[in-house]
């Protein structure tokens, strides 16, 4: 029996790339945007791509980034701003591996903590001069460096930066990620025991991920985080995989 593994869709067709509820915010954005500024699509698209920024404007089409930067010019607006900075932001963390494609997101946000260290971190997955930066105490920013030290072919460095982090983190959510690569990683150096061990701990914490009890308990929206909602859309994924 194969390892339960939590994986980031970071290429594929381009279809796939994001969400369809995040897709049609930037189309809704954009149809606002271009409306506030009296504009037909044609002025936004030109006359060839008018169909295709109406398609995009539904939902139903998805845009490249070349595509987003010349509208984004033709509105007076940022890529940022149609986008919005927190899903410019994630797809960085999905890109991780892919260094020009983690670059050109975090060119579009401004310079912080986390984007320094993401646009450091994602430069050592391709760069083997460069060397995999430290993470902050931050589980995410733990994982995403861990999957870095995979990637570079670090598979102990990587062990024991899981291992520190599982010691210290009890959120359910990140232990689930972290478990998956540990998983992984014990398959890497089979050790075949450790591997059985966390199969069992993944699927100790996966049978106690109820969908409708975690649906019931998820907080009022003063105290709502986006973990409590990819925690709850993880166990709807694994209660449609694993009925």
């Amino acid at each position: 029996m194969p390892c339960f593994m939590v994986k980031f869709s970071i290429g594929g067709h381009q279809n796939h790339k994001m969400g369809v509820e995040l897709m049609e915010a930037l189309g809704s954005r954009l149809r606002q945007r271009r409306r506030q500024m009296r504009l037909h699509q044609r002025d936004v698209a030109g006359k060839n791509s008018a169909s295709f920024l109406s398609k995009v404007e539904t939902g139903v089409a998805y845009p490249s980034l070349k595509n987003l930067t010349e509208w984004s010019v033709a509105l007076h607006t940022t890529i940022g701003d149609l986008l919005g900075d927190q899903l410019l932001l994630e797809a960085a963390k999905q890109t991780i591996l892919l260094t020009d494609r983690c670059h050109s997101y975090l060119d579009n946000l401004a310079d912080t903590m986390i984007t320094k260290f993401l646009r450091e971190l994602s430069t050592s997955a391709s760069s083997v001069s460069t060397p995999v930066p430290r993470p902050p105490q931050d589980p995410e920013l733990q994982y995403l460096t861990a999957r870095v030290l995979i990637h570079r072919g670090l598979i102990q460095e990587a062990k024991g930066l899981v291992s520190t982090t599982l010691a210290l983190t009890l959120d359910p959510l990140w232990r689930i990620y972290h478990l998956s690569l540990l998983c992984q990683i014990h398959e890497e150096l089979s050790e075949d025991l450790q591997k059985r061990e966390i199969k069992d701990e993944l699927q100790s914490l996966r049978s106690s991920l109820d969908y409708h009890t975690l649906l019931h308990a998820l907080p009022e929206g003063e105290s709502l985080t986006l973990a409590d909602l990819e925690l709850l859309k993880l166990s709807q994924g694994l209660s449609a995989l694993c009925p």
